[in-house]
């Protein structure tokens, strides 16, 4: 029996554990490149998103609480993206050319109203979590700033193993388009399109174009990820805007004293955790890099002799962020370790009456590979070692 709602997830420990090791990452790679990190409301008044475009343009996809048509009351609706929310940062002040660029990032959690038969396991949700940001900018650093996103992108996606099966698309409007979806003129979005086409010729991006894919604000490029059935699902993007910050009054005063209108870049790093945690778990079929495992190293005595060693094994790996857990039940030890290996945990440490005499390990890999006998030294700092450089060795 459903009682929580489709789309709407609750991440077991161990999944949990992945995604918090993914957002962690990510959000320290992007305080290295210059990123502010926001923490802004899940929830706002209908009077932002009608500034927005959203309420015009989105509000088929969002959660409103309250009656849009009673005015007496406010009228609030769940977030769907963190762009107008981020926007208030730059507002906070008068800002001057040199305040630019601005380069905002935020974990954010995000609400679509989703159909039923759209939804599908972690990929498509009602509520997910994005590495979502914004950069507000002069003009004349658009190219450099999103190269500098489209680096970003390609970091990250390449890290965890991912970039390989992605393809690139450059979405446009469609002016043809009988739901008129687009903000502004033809005049402004074939400005948008041909200076995105000129970056992305400028950055020898092979791409294909899209047709009425772009934001209502925007055109896009969209990295496309393959999954092992062949669909393809769009997992990160990178907007060029030059629409939204004359909505929100959003301006600078540059080097010649004249205040003018900042363009901005919409973009993520990894897109959604939990439709990432999904391909990941399929494309490493449960056995991911040992950076991103949540149980990393299983410790096993062999005797009961050996349990308080084993303990302090477990203890002083966990002090060094190492995850390890002992199994001290009294099962056989081949048992233990088919166990482990099914479970995909990357080392596993056997340690009985001569390990504690020599002050050893026995390692063993989740391959079957059997290392041999190490110093809990030695074993710390190959871990350490394979976790630092990001190894998608499994």
């Amino acid at each position: 029996m459903d009682v929580i709602g489709q789309g709407l997830p609750i991440l077991l420990p161990k999944g949990a554990r992945v995604i918090q090791t993914l957002q962690r990452w990510v959000e320290d790679e992007e305080q290295k490149r210059g990123y502010l990190l926001t923490k802004t409301p899940l929830m706002a008044k209908s009077d932002l998103y009608k500034i927005s475009g959203h309420w015009d343009h989105y509000l088929d996809g969002m959660f409103v609480l309250g009656d849009p048509n009673d005015e007496s009351k406010e009228c609030f609706a769940l977030r769907p993206m963190t762009c107008p929310f981020q926007y208030q940062v730059f507002l906070n002040r008068a800002r001057s050319y040199r305040d630019l660029p601005m380069r905002l990032g935020e974990t954010s959690t995000l609400f679509r109203n989703e159909d039923s038969g759209e939804m599908h396991g972690l990929i498509r949700l009602r509520q997910f979590t994005i590495s979502e940001g914004h950069l507000i900018l002069r003009p004349d650093q658009l190219e450099e700033e999103f190269r500098g996103c489209l680096e970003l992108a390609k970091y990250c996606l390449s890290t965890v193993g991912m970039l390989e099966d992605c393809t690139f698309r450059f979405s446009q409007w469609d002016p043809a388009n009988p739901k008129n979806k687009y903000e502004g003129t033809a005049e402004q979005w074939e400005t948008a399109q041909s200076v995105m086409k000129q970056i992305l010729d400028d950055l020898n991006v092979d791409y294909t174009i899209g047709i009425d894919e772009a934001a209502f604000y925007g055109p896009k490029l969209d990295i496309q990820y393959k999954n092992v059935f062949g669909k393809e699902d769009t997992i990160v993007t990178i907007q060029i805007d030059m629409l939204l910050a004359e909505r929100f009054g959003m301006e600078y005063t540059d080097a010649d004293g004249q205040k003018k209108r900042p363009y901005i870049i919409h973009r993520t790093s990894l897109g959604c955790y939990e439709r990432t945690l999904a391909y990941l778990i399929e494309k490493y079929a449960g056995a991911l890099p040992l950076w991103m495992m949540p149980t990393q190293v299983k410790v096993m005595p062999i005797t009961d002799r050996a349990h308080e060693y084993a303990k302090k094994l477990v203890e002083d790996l966990n002090s060094v962020n190492i995850h390890a857990e002992g199994d001290y039940r009294s099962e056989k030890l081949g048992y233990k370790i088919r166990e482990a290996q099914m479970q995909k945990i990357p080392y596993m440490l056997v340690v009985g009456d001569r390990d504690m005499e020599n002050g050893t390990v026995s390692v063993r890999t989740r391959k079957g590979d059997d290392l041999g006998a190490m110093t809990p030294a030695e074993f710390t700092a190959k871990c350490l070692m394979e976790i630092a450089s990001k190894s998608k060795e499994v």
